[in-house]
């Protein structure tokens, strides 16, 4: 299957990534039910989670281990624990990995959507490619390096969502000023009914030196790229710049 997936690869590249990409969309969303069974299970097993809010524990279904045969059942043979944390202050993560693309930003949201809560950090992001029109993207991930972005490409591959793409995409576009998390809680809520997805990122307040929460939407490889989405999201009356990831 791999091997017949590159030599498409081969064929459309020059027609551009989001045709190689489109046609895989169905076969992830079947696997994400899988996976999201999976990780409903595992968030059970959790225990009693602290609800002060100083520690968010996210139960996360470990690559590659989906076998029933070969499985041991629950607890660390399939499923790990973590404290999610603020993991770059002032750093820019500009590359992402681009899993596939859809016409329907319906359906990419749906998919994204099953990704987060299978563990996977995912976004996305929309447009408007010259002779092909608008399209959707679904992305995973802001890091720092390709070297980073590698072990998120393998982790999806194991966990048989194959086919990820390393992109170098700097820009995306920042909804309204930096904040609180909680102070930015209603406007992610309109954002998400919009179906937008929105991330955040962090950057230093200088007046405070205090860390500040910022709410992006998309990954974009040029400022150009982006015009679209910040007129689509200034039309309804929302405070929106270009800004780096």
């Amino acid at each position: 299957m791999k091997i017949s997936f590159y030599l498409v690869c081969l064929i459309l590249f020059f027609q551009g990534p989001s045709l190689a990409f489109g046609g895989n969309l169905a076969l992830i969303e079947k696997r994400l039910i899988e996976l999201d069974k999976l990780n409903q299970q595992a968030v059970q097993e959790a225990g009693e989670i602290p609800k002060n809010g100083s520690v968010e524990i996210e139960a996360r279904v470990k690559p590659g281990v989906a076998d029933p045969n070969t499985d041991t059942g629950i607890g660390e043979g399939r499923f790990q624990f973590s404290k999610k944390a603020v993991l770059a202050i002032e750093e820019k993560l500009p590359f992402t990995v681009q899993i596939s693309s859809s016409r329907s930003q319906q359906q990419c949201y749906r998919v994204a959507a099953m990704l987060r809560r299978t563990g996977y950090p995912a976004f996305t992001a929309s447009i408007t490619l010259k002779d092909q029109g608008l399209w959707h993207r679904i992305f995973v991930g802001s890091f720092a390096s390709r070297e980073e972005a590698e072990k998120t490409r393998q982790n999806l591959e194991k966990d048989e969502i194959p086919d990820g793409m390393i992109r170098s995409m700097p820009y995306a576009v920042q909804i309204g000023n930096a904040g609180s998390l909680e102070s930015l809680k209603s406007l992610r809520d309109k954002l998400s009914a919009m179906q937008y997805m929105p991330y955040t990122s962090y950057v230093r307040e200088t007046t405070s030196n205090q860390p500040q929460t910022r709410l992006l939407i998309g990954a974009y490889e040029t400022k150009e790229d982006a015009t679209n989405l910040l007129a689509a999201l200034r039309s309804e009356g929302l405070t929106a710049i270009v800004v780096n990831r």
